[in-house]
């Protein structure tokens, strides 16, 4: 099997068990970059910044698996290590700006340009309306950390991990350590009884567990042996565990969509029956093990309820500033000013119908780009399990987001990494098939 490949294909070829060692090793080394992360921004201490920083560019320059792999796992810590001040971030978002510089100066050696694949005139037109709403309502000096977030997400998440690697295998580590990251938040979650612990609150933990439980999901249906099988199948049945103690509904109904798109790109619903057989007395046992007023809470839907009131009382406030400017909005700082839990509506009074309308056709792109390069790759190959993550995780948040705050840090970090791999597979695949009929 192996006689007519080459040496650099045959060292692509890694045993699933030595891809576990890696992720173990590299979350390690990222225990240790982490904490000197929040010594940096914590501490007054310039010396311990400017280590961190040339630290990281090393970890980047040599090792830019594990460098991504650092951004993507960490991303569920979203803690603010900011130290206050107008602009929040998590120590993924300081290491996803760290990474930046690298991607460009090895691109730029290489004489390759930076892919952000058949997004990027949807997410720049969104971005236009953005801006030109804030400034048209005199918010320009109001936006600027909105603006800089959505970069973040929407770009940088996105090019940096379709464009920094040479290989889609090294895209890999990142998904098995976000899977043992989604374990170890798991077992905390149920070890301490409570849905709020490591300083997360319930809603962004339960986003970061329904991304880790998608992603386990599909390793799960790829492994190629019994024991990763079952390694894999005992992290989803974790994860799944904590995601429902979280108590985060927005989190369950993301977590089913995402379900739904990684079968339906695979179109293997007997597989998700299976699934479902498994979860379904999982879900049965914890609920048994739940307190009474935590079941009350997960199935009480009444207008009365506060949660449920805050919800319909923040879609009135998008209404009102929506009349007010129905066409581009009043511009992004208002995200800052209420309690925006409804993607659809928040949208609409921040930039209005024209900025709606750029949201949704930059998602709809992205499904399109993931949907046609199913018929590019291979179900058994590696590749595809990159885009149907992409595809998963991104629904999972739009989901999400329709009941809870969208922009916000952690989750949102995974969904638009993911949509990079999915660019990245997309992108490779496109130039294969080009190639082939070439010859």
């Amino acid at each position: 099997m192996l006689r007519g490949l080459g040496r650099k294909e045959v060292a692509i070829i890694r045993p699933p068990a030595a891809l576990l060692t890696r992720a173990a090793a590299a979350l390690a080394y990222a225990v240790v970059v982490v904490l000197l992360g929040w010594m940096a921004v914590v501490q007054p201490m310039g010396d311990i910044a400017l280590i961190y920083v040339v630290m990281f560019w090393t970890l980047a320059w040599r090792r830019p698996a594990v460098a991504l792999m650092l951004v993507f796992a960490s991303a569920p810590f979203q803690n603010d290590i900011s130290g206050g001040g107008p602009a929040r971030f998590s120590i993924a978002e300081v290491n996803m700006t760290l990474t930046v510089p690298v991607m460009l100066v090895r691109r730029s050696l290489d004489r390759r340009p930076v892919a952000l694949g058949p997004i990027a005139i949807p997410v720049f037109s969104y971005f236009a309306v953005c801006v030109y709403s804030s400034l048209a309502n005199g918010h320009g000096g109001d936006v600027l950390v909105p603006l800089f977030q959505m970069f973040l997400y929407l770009v940088v998440a996105v090019v940096i991990f379709s464009s920094l690697v040479d290989r889609e295998e090294d895209l890999l580590l990142s998904l098995n350590g976000a899977v043992l990251v989604g374990v170890f938040l798991s077992l905390a979650c149920l070890v301490m009884k409570s849905n709020y612990f490591l300083g997360l609150n319930k809603n962004g933990a339960g986003a970061s567990l329904s991304c880790a439980l998608l992603i386990g999901f599909e390793l799960w249906l790829t492994a190629n042996t019994p024991r990763r099988r079952g390694w894999l199948l005992a992290a989803v049945v974790v994860t799944a565990a904590g995601l429902i103690f979280t108590l985060s509904r927005g989190s369950w109904m993301g977590a089913l969509a995402g379900v739904f798109v990684i079968t339906a790109l695979r179109r293997r619903f007997q597989l998700l029956l299976r699934l479902l057989m498994i979860l379904g007395p999982l879900a049965a046992i914890c609920w048994q093990f739940m307190p009474s007023e935590s079941k009350t809470y997960a199935t009480n839907f009444d207008q009365n309820n506060w949660n449920i009131h805050q919800r319909y009382a923040s879609i009135h406030i998008a209404q009102h500033f929506f009349e007010q400017s129905p066409v581009y909005g009043v511009g992004i700082g208002l995200r800052k000013q209420y309690d925006a839990t409804n993607l659809f509506w928040f949208t609409l009074a921040e930039t209005g119908v024209l900025g709606l309308a750029a949201f949704v056709l930059l998602h709809l792109t992205f499904f399109r780009m993931v949907w046609s390069g199913r018929r590019l790759i291979r179900p058994h190959e590696m590749p595809f399990s990159l885009l149907a993550v992409g595809g998963a995780l991104v629904l999972d948040q739009l989901v999400h987001g329709m009941v809870d705050h969208y922009w916000s840090r952690g989750a949102i970090t995974m969904a638009w990494a993911s949509a990079g791999m999915a660019t990245r597979a997309w992108g490779d695949a496109r130039r294969r098939a080009d190639r082939g009929r070439i010859t």
